[in-house]
This record gives structure tokens, C-alpha cells and sequence, in this order.
């Protein structure tokens, strides 16, 4: 007679672990999804930014660009090369695509710190289309893995001093200055004040960009982006000028 009290009192915790266990799961569904909710992850309707933008990797699916044109997209980049051996498997397919529909087509290359600046330009000169109308070459430069984060002064000048080179290097070959696509934190690490004439891509996640981060035209706003008919998640932008200054960034 004894143990049959015991057992109950087990099987009513077990119930309460369940329990507890399956509303905290509910509540963080539920928190997910009202976090997707508020943030924002497709263009709206605002009339201060009218051209709209999508950036693509090969972490992304090859994408529908005609589908993509139907939306009324106006400017893509494309990931063409990563350091000085790297390049992107999908970008010959995007590129190919994305012009085909008449979207404007740029092509970037992922800078990887400690690497000599002047042989990624060269890798990302080999490998990238950039034709006569296109829009100017970007260079993405951004914490990552590969990209390991440090205010160490020494090491932050050996990040600029390469990038130079590299901006450099590609100036010297297109006739124009890149645009240096990063986010607050790299913009105030790496360049601010060292790359004045350079138009900026700045990341800043559902928060429009301030005029502390001189010379931003394109504002990414999400990395969750949703295009009707486009499977997975998307980078979307904002040029921050009206479309005819798009024609501007195109390579002469």
C-alpha cells in the first residue's frame, strides 16, 4: 500500500515537467512569430524609398528573376568571389538571369581580413562580369567566422591598410570607387573617415540609417526578406535616391 502514493506523486511531476515543457515551446512559437510579425521583412509602401533591391549568394536558390522583375524589383547584387580562391557557385546563373530580365546587375566580393588585398582584387577582377552598364563593384566587409572580431589596434589597422589596397586596386581598374557594403559596427571599425569616396551599403537592421554613416545610398533593411513566389528568405534594400540616380552607379 505504501508505494502506490509514491507512484502517483511521479506520474503528477512527470505531467508537470509536460506541461511546463509544452507552454514553454507554445510561448516561444507564439513569440516567434509576432517577432516576425513586428520586424520588417518585405517592402512597404512608403513613398521616401521607391527603388527597390535584392541581394543574393549561394545561400540563397538560384532565383526566379523573372518572377523577381514582376515585383517590381529595380537593382540586384550578386556574390561573385570570397578571398582569393573562392568563388560563388550560383553567381554565373544569377548574373546571366537577372540581366536577361533587365535588372539592374552589380557583382560584390566577401573581403577576408588577413588576406593581401591586392590579390582578392585581382581574384574578384578574374572572376566578376562588371560589363559596361552595369552597376559599380562592391566590396562586402563584415565579421563572419573567417572574419573574426577585434578592436585590437593592430590588428584593425592591418584590416584597413589591406582594404585599401584592394579598393585601391579595383579603382585603379574600373575607373570608379567601389561601394563598400558593411554593417554600424565595421563601418565604425574599418571606415569611417578612412574611405571617403566610397558610396556606402550599409546593414542596419529595420532602423533606418542616420547621417553618421556618410555617403549611404543603398539600405539594407532585413536579411528575412519575403518576395511573393520566391522560396527562402532574402537581403532587401533601399536605394536611397530616386531611380534616376541609379543610372549614376552604373560602370561607363
Amino acid at each position: 500500500m505504501s508505494k502506490k502514493p509514491k507512484k502517483r506523486k511521479s506520474d503528477n511531476k512527470l505531467k508537470s515537467i509536460t506541461l511546463v515543457a509544452t507552454l514553454i515551446v507554445l510561448f516561444l512559437t507564439l513569440g516567434y512569430f509576432f517577432y516576425k510579425k513586428s520586424t520588417a521583412n518585405t517592402f512597404n509602401e512608403s513613398q521616401k524609398y521607391q527603388v527597390k533591391g535584392v541581394d543574393v549568394s549561394h545561400h540563397n536558390p538560384i532565383l526566379d528573376w523573372a518572377e523577381v522583375k514582376r515585383q517590381n524589383i529595380h537593382f540586384t547584387y550578386i556574390k561573385a568571389t570570397e578571398g582569393i580562391t573562392h568563388d560563388d557557385r550560383n553567381y554565373p546563373y544569377n548574373y546571366k538571369l537577372a540581366k536577361e530580365n533587365n535588372i539592374k546587375t552589380g557583382s560584390y566580393h566577401f573581403y577576408n581580413f588577413g588576406i593581401s588585398g591586392r590579390e582578392q582584387a585581382k581574384h574578384f577582377i578574374r572572376v566578376a562580369e562588371c560589363q559596361s552598364g552595369d552597376l559599380i563593384p562592391a566590396i562586402d566587409i563584415e565579421h563572419s567566422p573567417a572574419n573574426p572580431y577585434s578592436k585590437d589596434p593592430i590588428f584593425v589597422k592591418s584590416v584597413v591598410k589591406e582594404l585599401k589596397v584592394m579598393e585601391n586596386e579595383m579603382y585603379e581598374y574600373y575607373g570608379v570607387h567601389p561601394i563598400i557594403y558593411t554593417n554600424t559596427d565595421c563601418y565604425k571599425l574599418y571606415i569611417n573617415n578612412s574611405f571617403p569616396n566610397n558610396p556606402i551599403w550599409i546593414s542596419s537592421l529595420n532602423k533606418e540609417p542616420s547621417d553618421d554613416i556618410k555617403n549611404w545610398i543603398i539600405w539594407q533593411f532585413t536579411h528575412t526578406g519575403e518576395l511573393d513566389g520566391i522560396v527562402g528568405d532574402l537581403d532587401l534594400n533601399y536605394f536611397r535616391h530616386p531611380f534616376d540616380e541609379l543610372q549614376k552607379l552604373q560602370l561607363p
